[in-house]
């Protein structure tokens, strides 16, 4: 009895779990890997919900850049009545607070100093006397910045009257 032995190429051989040219797939067992239409339909989806993500970034961002401009208006602003404040009444004048242009604002805080500047902000002071009333003064600071955030800020100043000790009585 002569037994043969079969000997199949390493090239052409199928691998374990992969079937022969040749040969019918069998019953019952589903197909493997996906087709191409599963696989265009599932990069459209990945497309439309990246988009819809990179959309919500780019808000988020300049909203972000936003309320920074405004906060920085804000301080700005409040600087600027504070600086009025301590200026003594007769001086509040809108000589002694001209307008500043972009670029102009500079700030020089800390020690040792440090400069900072606000390159993309400008400041103006609008200064009405006897507004509302007689001995009155409205003051309003307007900061704008470049990407069009506009903040208002408002005072109203008057005259202190200088407390006298009547002659005679003792404090």
């Amino acid at each position: 009895m002569t037994s043969e032995v079969l000997i199949q190429h390493p090239e052409t051989s199928p691998r374990p779990g992969e079937r022969s040219a040749g040969t019918p797939p069998r019953r019952g067992s589903p197909p493997k890997g996906l087709t191409l239409v599963e696989v265009l339909v599932a990069l459209a989806g990945f497309g439309v919900f990246a988009a819809g993500m990179a959309g919500l970034v780019i808000g988020l961002v300049n909203a972000n850049a936003n309320s920074k401009d405004r906060d920085t208006a804000v301080y700005l602003a409040l600087d600027r009545l504070e600086t009025i404040r301590n200026t003594s009444y007769p001086n509040i004048i809108p000589a002694n607070f001209p307008t500043e242009g972009y670029g102009t604002i500079t700030f020089t805080l800390g020690n040792p100093p440090v400069p900072y500047s606000y390159p993309d902000f400008q400041r103006s002071v609008s200064i009405q006397d006897n507004v509302p009333m007689t001995g009155l003064k409205r003051v309003v600071v307007t900061v704008s910045s470049r990407r069009g955030v506009r903040v208002t800020q408002e005072i109203q100043v008057g005259q202190c009257a200088s407390r006298q000790t009547p002659k005679g009585s003792e404090r």
